[in-house]
């Protein structure tokens, strides 16, 4: 909690409140350092495997045998079953927070093969189930929400002061909880970058939503990787900038 002033139907006064955290996390990797990460203060174990694997660095739980994360010294430790040569050439996205990532070569994601389709108002309704259910963004708001979603019920939630994280997290949460990821729905509070539609890409997902709108890159690759772009998902309606998984039947 912090106390600040605020300005409101003409008053000012001092409010006690939840301000939104953020704190630097550097990854080591078999005892080699490996990138520092800008983001809030909890969910840090699945935030590093979901990154991890998001980065190819890990295939799997099965390759990590340790994993350790202090809050007080911001680093996590991570000890893997084999030697790997890091990544070194990053990238930094035009995600919030400047996110790194080192592989968003396009041609290392294969195209997303499914037979998903979603209503539109299901598509909708899930959407706001994430807002529901994003504890951390009632509390404090000015933080992102992400969640893994089928066309009848939100599965997992997680968020982070990055959108970017928030995938991460959804993933590592898949990881430690043994839930596919593939030939489901990815919903988001934050814009669609080509950051984010390539984290979809590799997580199998067939379908990315969002509250608010993707980039120009972001629906390029989604055209050529397969996936559905949603934008502006609200109750009466949507953009729908690329792909085949909503269930338009019906509409004229």
């Amino acid at each position: 909690m912090r106390t600040y002033f605020q300005l409101k139907g003409g008053r000012f006064q001092e409010v006690k409140a939840e301000v939104v955290r953020e704190q630097p996390l550097t990854v080591y990797v078999n005892g080699e350092r490996f990138l520092t990460l800008l983001c809030s203060p909890f969910d840090l174990e699945p935030l590093v495997l979901g990154y991890l694997w998001m980065e190819k660095v890990i295939a799997g739980l099965d390759e990590v045998t340790g994993l350790s994360v202090s809050e007080v010294d911001g680093r996590a430790d991570v000890t893997l079953t084999r030697p790997v040569t890091l990544p070194t050439e990053r990238i930094l996205t035009s995600g919030c927070g400047g996110g790194i990532t080192f592989r968003i070569d396009p041609r290392l994601f294969p195209r997303v093969r499914s037979t998903l389709k979603v209503k539109p108002e299901a598509l909708a309704a899930r959407l706001h189930d994430l807002l529901r259910d994003a504890r951390h963004y009632h509390a404090s708001r000015g933080i992102h929400g992400a969640a893994l979603a089928d066309a009848d019920r939100v599965l997992l939630v997680a968020e982070d002061v990055g959108r970017h994280n928030a995938v991460d997290k959804l993933k590592g949460l898949a990881l430690l909880r043994g839930l596919p990821t593939d030939d489901r729905i990815l919903l988001s509070t934050g814009r669609v970058s080509s950051e984010m539609l390539l984290k979809a890409a590799r997580m199998g997902v067939p379908l990315i939503a969002s509250r608010t709108s993707p980039t120009e890159m972001a629906v390029a690759l989604a055209e050529q990787l397969g996936i559905t772009v949603a934008g502006y998902v609200r109750g009466d309606g949507l953009n729908l900038y690329a792909g085949e998984a909503l269930d338009l039947s019906g509409l004229v």
